[in-house]
């Protein structure tokens, strides 16, 4: 159990930091903030908003309760500042058709306004960096906002299903735009065919592509937001920029005519399912600095043979070459600590898995389901991997102290039930998508607690 907990809380920290968007993380936001004074506040209209003052005179603002029309929010309460309008504050106000939000907001938080229908005017104060999380999504009656130049991402389903938006102006500063922050918008239905670009992030390719079409990607696009070009299947090669730096869920699952691709050297973030369904990828090359992927990265590219895995690379998430049927050999870098549910499923053709990993490794459940006779694991001797070979009935192959393949093959072989270790406990809990939650990987306990409170960026299917 020791062992287990161990793993689990390390492996958490580490998928917070490699599989989130590329952001700076301080280890006071994972802190518990002391409440020091809360209670409800009466505003003008006679309706009330609940308050928090937390230990560090922030004051916070939600729970609105009250009949709906304008709303007038104040500046202070009890002598400090209104900085934050917590998340769910107006959720579901469908009589709320105005909100006058004082200068000193610096934040509102996700789903803050989600679901109030009859919302037509908003004002966003100078300062807020982040249009948040699903943070006006169906707010049908909204025609028009004006964002600050302070603003900087616009996150996950901001504006969805905001039928209404036809103005809304980008600042100049905006960097990230995440998957369906403008979907079945009027503004989205207005933008032309082809690329559809927001600030430094290529949203959405709108329209058919043609047959045979090579897609070049501008220099100073950050981002490529979720299933930005998905089932493009006339895309047969994409040229990425240095500089870019996150691909966000699904970006090109479906896009069967893509054969290859390079990803730059300023990558650092890799979403979930990004290539899966690319049937006719038969080479990648990935930067050395990659700690992580997403889930079933390439789920179903059943054109490849063979990747050169990073070699800081932490690990073999769920399903990350299920279905890859010709996959015929793969060398495990000896940094990887965990290899996921399904992560070599149904791929027929693996004849070699070379894991020369002397520490620690925790296996997740079905990992080569499917797999032939034909598979054999090279490792070290009295090692994780040499175990989990034996335990499930795979011919394990013993490497040279320097890490090469012996020139006369020993096999080893043994018959016992098959077994995993208790990392399987995290992975039973692990999403399947990384959307909901961002994100990163699942795990029970305290470490979800600490994901949770650290996430900046939440990922969605």
């Amino acid at each position: 159990m020791k062992k287990t907990a161990s793993f689990i809380l390390s492996f958490a920290i580490a998928g917070a930091f490699a599989s989130f968007s590329a952001e700076a993380y301080d280890s006071s936001a994972i802190r518990a903030v002391k409440i020091v004074e809360h209670g409800d506040y009466e505003l003008e209209d006679g309706s009330t908003v609940n308050y928090k003052i937390d230990e560090f005179d922030n004051v916070s603002v939600g729970h609105y309760q009250g009949g709906g029309g304008d709303v007038v929010l104040p500046s202070e309460i009890n002598g400090k500042t209104v900085s934050i309008i917590s998340a769910n504050a107006f959720y579901g106000c469908k009589e709320l058709t105005s909100v006058k939000v004082p200068d000193s907001v610096k934040n509102i938080s996700m789903s803050a306004f989600e679901g109030c229908s009859g919302l037509t005017s908003v004002n966003i104060p100078d300062g807020v960096s982040e249009i948040s999380h699903s943070l006006f999504k169906d707010c049908t009656s909204l025609q028009s906002v004006q964002l600050p130049d302070s603003i900087r991402d616009i996150d996950y389903e901001a504006f969805e299903n905001c039928i209404s938006l036809t103005d809304i102006n980008i600042p100049e500063g905006v960097e990230y735009v995440m998957g369906n922050a403008f979907a079945n918008t009027k503004w989205y239905e207005e933008q032309p065919d082809g690329m559809v670009i927001i600030g430094k992030t290529v949203y959405k390719f709108k329209g058919t592509m043609p047959d045979n079409t090579s897609v070049t990607v501008p220099d100073d696009i950050k981002l490529i937001s979720g299933s930005a070009f998905a089932d493009c299947s006339g895309m047969t090669e994409v040229k990425l920029p240095e500089g870019l730096e996150v691909i966000e869920n699904d970006a090109f699952s479906g896009c069967s005519g893509l054969t290859s691709i390079t990803l730059p050297e300023s990558f650092k973030d890799v979403g979930h399912h990004v290539f899966e369904g690319c049937t006719g990828l038969t080479s990648i090359t990935i930067p050395e600095n990659v700690k992580a992927f997403g889930y079933g990265i390439f789920r179903n590219c059943t054109g490849l043979t063979s990747v050169n895995l990073p070699s800081e690379l932490i690990s073999i998430t769920e399903s990350t070459f299920e279905g890859c049927t010709a996959l015929k050999s793969l060398t495990v870098p000896d940094t990887v600590e965990y290899i996921g549910d399904n992560a070599f499923k149904g791929c027929t053709e693996l004849t070699e898995l070379i894991v020369p990993v002397r520490k620690e490794l925790y296996f997740g459940e079905n990992i080569f389901e499917g797999r032939t006779d034909k598979l054999t694991i090279y490792g070290y001797k009295d090692t994780d991997i040499e175990k989990y070979a034996k335990d499930n009935d795979i011919r394990f192959v013993v490497l040279n102290d320097d890490g090469s393949k012996p020139a006369a093959t020993t096999t080893t072989t043994t018959t016992t039930a098959a077994k995993t270790t208790a990392a399987t406990t995290a992975n039973n809990n692990s999403p399947k998508t990384g959307d909901s939650g961002a994100a990163g990987i699942a795990v029970t306990g305290i470490a979800a607690v600490l994901l949770s409170a650290a996430a900046y960026k939440k990922r969605k299917d």
